[in-house]
């Protein structure tokens, strides 16, 4: 029975990756290694051999002494190049090419007295022979560049397919990276019934798992919250009714009033958080079908179109098909004017509503010239009982559950809320509704 520790290093990501490295570059080495032998026992020895024989056999040919002419001779029929030297005379069928101009020539293991080198991309042999130096230039190596091209190509492939090789194996074990991306890509957007598949043996298995544990104590503690919220809503409305029956025997004076005022105040936050409860569950409730925006956008600014500043839409098309439900989006219409009139001076521009079309959406701009929103708090506008004015003052109004409401319902359309703003030139909110088929 092996020890923990070894059965977590085996199962180990880094270890995997360490052996997919090694063996791919074992594997390179061994190729590198079987291709230079194979090159120098069946490419470069029966190479040497006939360039050996064929030098030789030209050495003779030029006779006793050499002859110049002779050379020439040759030179004219085998485009080869030689240079003689010897005890009492030197001559080269080639200006360029001197005796021993040739730089680093290196001696054949076979032929001691024969060595090669290049000049000029040239390969050129030297041979020391009794009757002197010769040096051979060969403008071309018929055949040895084809030769040496295949094999050259065939190292290509093996070391193509070692590193594919190796790239996929590496791929495979980094998969669950690519999972557990999508899955924090789901969470940020607020899906927290995603999980990520749990496969392998590894640590990535162990993260996966973890991950999956804490969305679940997420989603957990958030339905909790959210349960603890609607119950004690629940139970509020008794009691506030119990008051406002008890209120009705109250003498009619200034303090009934204001008890009244604050009751009914009560009465409506409690049923806007249980209407922003159920919204939760808009995705099941919410019903799209293809309807024109228009009308249904005029009918919602004619609703707040008396309140100051007012509202400009005189630019709306004619008609704009999209997929909505039309009494959800409704909602999402109101609260944006009344929030944009509402943070909007008496004198300032009215709030300005635009609609265009960028499939696959259409969106609807509602843009106020109001107090604005600090750039730190965009985001959190959209949040639950969030207010930008800390004061929670009865003067500003709301419980910070509008624009909440708005987004969870955007989302159920496939559609976004995206609001941008510059304290003290106003805010503009921009809605992106998929659009629909025409009936």
């Amino acid at each position: 029975m092996r020890p923990e520790w070894l059965g977590k290093i085996l199962k180990s990501v880094f270890t995997k990756l360490l052996a997919i490295i090694l063996v791919a570059g074992l594997l390179l080495n061994l190729a590198l290694g079987v291709f230079f032998v194979v090159h120098r026992v069946f490419v470069s020895k029966p190479f040497q051999q006939t360039i050996y024989h064929y030098v030789n056999y030209i050495i003779a040919d030029l006779g006793v002494p050499p002859r110049l002419e002779r050379a020439r001779q040759v030179s004219r029929d085998t485009a080869l190049q030689i240079s003689y030297q010897g005890p009492t005379a030197s001559w080269s069928t080639d200006s360029d090419l001197q005796p021993f101009s040739a730089r680093r020539l290196h001696a054949w293991t076979e032929y001691p007295n024969v060595s090669s080198g290049k000049i000029k991309r040239h390969f050129v042999v030297r041979v020391d022979h009794d009757l002197g130096s010769f040096l051979f230039k060969f403008s071309t190596l018929p055949g040895r560049e084809d030769h040496l091209t295949g094999w050259h190509l065939g190292l290509l492939l093996v070391v193509s397919l070692i590193l594919s090789g190796a790239y996929l194996m590496i791929r495979k074990v980094l998969k669950p990276v690519a999972r557990l991306k999508e899955g924090v890509r789901q969470v940020g957007e607020g899906n927290l019934n995603h999980t990520v598949a749990v496969k392998g043996r590894d640590e990535l298995r162990d993260l996966a798992e973890a991950f999956n544990e804490m969305t679940g104590r997420i989603k957990a503690m958030l339905d909790s919250k959210e349960r603890l919220l609607l119950d004690v809503s629940h139970e509020l409305r008794s009691p506030l009714t119990r008051v406002g029956v008890a209120l009705e025997f109250i003498p009619d004076g200034q303090a009934k009033e204001s008890i009244r005022a604050d009751l009914e105040e009560m009465t409506h936050m409690i049923s806007t958080i249980l209407d922003t409860a159920r919204s939760h569950h808009v995705h099941s409730d919410v019903r799209l079908s293809s309807g024109d925006l228009i009308p249904l956008l005029r009918a919602s600014v004619a609703d707040v179109d008396d309140q100051p500043p007012g509202v400009d839409a005189t630019g709306l098309p004619a008609e704009l098909v999209c997929r909505l439900d039309s009494s959800k989006m409704a909602i999402v219409f109101r609260n944006v004017l009344e929030n944009a009139l509402k943070y909007s001076a008496e004198d300032s521009p009215p709030v300005e509503v635009t609609v265009e079309r960028r499939p696959p959406f259409a969106v609807v701009r509602i843009r106020d010239f109001g107090v604005g929103i600090p750039e730190a708090e965009l985001e959190a506008v959209l949040e639950p009982f969030y207010r930008v004015d800390k004061s929670r003052s009865r003067r500003t109004g709301g419980f910070g559950l509008g624009l909440s409401l708005c987004k969870t319902i955007m989302d159920a359309h496939g559609g976004k809320i995206e609001i941008s703003s510059s304290p003290g030139h106003g805010t503009s909110v921009s809605l992106s509704i998929p659009l629909g088929a025409p009936a």
